[in-house]
């Protein structure tokens, strides 16, 4: 087994075995104190691709960037003490549309030098629908949230094996030239599977059973937008990781990507649905 690969399985176990501790074993101030460090860490990586500019003094933006994730995280409090967090969430929702439109009708990606405040606004909002979803989604049921967590990660895990080893037609090439269809319909197979194994032994009812099948084969396919959208960033400043601070995979937000739009979009059809494990 390459080195890498070793490095990137052993780095993925302990951030799962981590997160799931987190979860079960402490409270909600410990789970808020992690969030709000993953938060922080994604602006971080996110600011320096896209705002900052080496050897410039002019560096405003990459600062507001931070300051203005702290003001968000902020609000997002806010908005789920009065319980009114799903506008916020349903208009995270309505722009995670717009960028999977933008995604599918891009035919070339070149550099971009000066990232506009477009770009700045719906990055931000991004990360705190992140923020909010997440947390709500541990406030309503932690095993709901587990749930996400393990579906996302075989989702992941799945499209790159079985990308690498029977991957040959191109999945968006001109975004992520090593994303291959086989491992995106690979990837939606072992997590549907997954799922029904898991409603079998949970013995749920068929009615719930056949709602959160569907929902998690729609959440598999919508976290291929949110993975597309980093690899997107990426592109557009340059760079082949956000990061390296994980050993095998870069950044946080490599790690992150897919969950960005899954998370919101998970809370807010399992909230009305009633698919709350």
């Amino acid at each position: 087994m390459p080195n890498n690969l070793i490095k990137r399985f052993i780095t993925a176990f302990i951030i799962i075995s981590t997160v799931i501790y987190i979860i079960l074993f402490s409270n909600e101030v410990v789970v808020r104190l992690f969030l709000n460090f993953i938060i922080f860490l994604s602006a971080f990586e996110i600011s320096k691709m896209c705002f900052y500019n080496e050897g410039s003094k002019n560096n405003k933006k990459y600062y507001l960037f931070i300051v203005t994730i702290f003001l968000s995280i902020f609000i997002c409090n806010l908005l789920i003490k009065n319980d009114i967090w799903q506008y916020f969430i349903i208009a995270s929702i309505i722009i995670w549309g717009f960028i999977f439109k933008y995604i599918c009708s891009i035919k070339e990606v070149h550099k971009i030098n000066n990232f506009s405040n477009l770009y700045f606004f719906v990055y931000i909002l991004v990360l705190s629908a992140f923020y909010c979803s997440v947390y709500v989604i541990y406030k309503l049921s932690p095993s709901s949230l587990i749930f996400l967590i393990v579906l996302i990660a075989l989702s992941d895990t799945s499209a790159y094996f079985i990308g690498k080893c029977y991957g040959k037609r191109p999945f968006f090439n001109q975004i992520s030239p090593n994303k291959t269809l086989e491992g995106f319909f690979g990837s939606l197979f072992s997590c549907f599977v997954f799922v029904i194994l898991f409603c079998f032994f949970r013995d749920f009812d068929l009615y719930f059973s056949i709602k959160l099948i569907v929902l998690s084969t729609f959440i598999v396919i919508i976290s291929s937008v949110g993975d597309l959208s980093v690899s997107l960033i990426k592109r557009f400043s340059d760079k082949k990781d956000t990061g390296s601070i994980l050993p095998g995979h870069g950044g946080i937000l490599d790690r992150v990507d897919s969950i960005l739009p899954a998370a919101p979009i998970f809370l807010i059809f399992s909230y009305f649905l009633s698919v709350i494990i």
